[in-house]
């Protein structure tokens, strides 16, 4: 296992924990997921007891090995995964699409367009991102974890452009709920398409 999925898998996943929990619980039962920027498919490991069936895609292909190699350890077959940009994938619908901490790392027409293929493969996107943080130790620490990880000028062209409510009104949806994480800085905003007159 390579360092960086040993830190993805025992560090950043068990910090984002709690907001794993919260996209479950906004999860139905028996529903479709995609999950786009996957990572070590953690969201649909601890979502795998709720839902019909869970595909992750994502570009890192030791993300998905990682994944891939847990699915089969774990027999969950209603699981799977695919190294790939989501933007290439073949076409399919889903019930619900999610993406946690991913949009904000690309460049904003990169962003919308994935966002815009969520909305179009799904009836309803969850899609969980930073905002402002409340406390000065939040905003410290998302400052030094975008700092290191490599995509700074895209999470703060994210902030300037006005985060996920922006890039849903600039592919023409809508955000029908934002929920605050108890992660300090982070919201899950619940995406649909605009209803047409």
């Amino acid at each position: 296992m390579s360092f960086k999925v040993w830190i993805k898998s025992k560090a950043a996943d068990r910090v984002l924990s709690p907001l794993r929990k919260e996209l479950i619980e906004l999860v139905e039962e028996n529903a479709t997921l995609l999950e786009v920027g996957c990572g070590t498919g953690d969201l649909l490991f601890k979502s795998a007891h709720k839902i019909s069936s869970g595909y992750g895609v994502d570009v890192d292909q030791e993300m998905i090995g990682f994944a891939e190699l847990k699915r089969k350890a774990t027999n969950l077959n209603h699981l799977s995964f695919e190294c790939n940009d989501a933007l290439k994938m073949a076409p399919r619908q889903f019930d619900i699409a999610t993406s946690t901490l991913c949009l904000h790392e690309l460049p904003k027409q990169k962003a919308c367009d994935l966002l815009k293929m969520m909305i179009d493969s799904s009836n309803m996107v969850l899609v969980a991102d930073y905002t402002e943080a409340k406390s000065t130790l939040g905003k410290i620490s998302i400052e030094f974890d975008e700092l290191i990880s490599g995509h700074y000028r895209n999470y703060k062209n994210y902030r300037r452009f006005g985060e996920i409510p922006s890039y849903a009104e600039e592919v023409g949806a809508i955000v029908k709920q934002e929920i605050k994480s108890a992660i300090d800085g982070i919201s899950i905003w619940r995406i649909g398409s605009k209803v047409m007159p």
